[in-house]
């Protein structure tokens, strides 16, 4: 987590140097250095913004929670020699159908509430709806995966240049 997060405040920093906010970093190193769960699993409102934020994570099909969680469980099953694959599959359960899979559900529409205004969502539903939209839904996480091992390889090559000039 750690490795992605600084790639991805790499990536940014390189992409756009002029337009970094700085309470934008300072907020992704929040998230890196947050070691409490937060209220964000709090019931949430029956109201138009809740039913809106739940049609636009329907709307999107590539980059969802459960495919972060499915990547995320997959990563450490294949580090883990105590739990079987039979546990993974029952966690995965719990963590999409289950009672931690309402209070994700809970804490990314509290996430987006804080986030997005009303019509912003609006907008987001009607891009994702768009061909571009979809095309954006679909490969998102294959550009962003395919952006971070790109990152980490130009990262490799800088530290060994740097390393070799300071060799000099």
């Amino acid at each position: 987590m750690k490795l992605t997060l600084f790639t991805l405040t790499l990536l940014i920093f390189f992409d756009s140097y002029s337009q970094i906010d700085s309470a934008f970093i300072n907020r992704i190193k929040a998230l890196d250095t947050a070691n409490v769960l937060r209220s964000d699993t709090l019931s949430v409102p029956d109201n138009a913004l809740t039913k809106k934020i739940k049609l636009l994570l329907d709307e999107k099909r590539g980059l969802t929670i459960g495919t972060i969680l499915r990547l995320k469980l997959t990563e450490e099953q294949q580090k883990d020699t105590t739990h079987t694959k039979d546990f993974y599959s029952k966690l995965l359960a719990e963590c999409t159908t289950g009672k931690t899979g309402k209070l994700i559900e809970n804490s990314l529409i509290n996430l987006y509430s804080r986030t997005f205004s009303e019509k912003e969502i609006d907008d987001l539903i009607s891009f994702y709806k768009t061909s571009a939209g979809k095309k954006m839904d679909q490969e998102y996480l294959l550009l962003l995966v395919e952006s971070v091992k790109n990152l980490e390889q130009l990262l490799k090559l800088a530290v060994k240049k740097v390393e070799s000039e300071g060799k000099k």
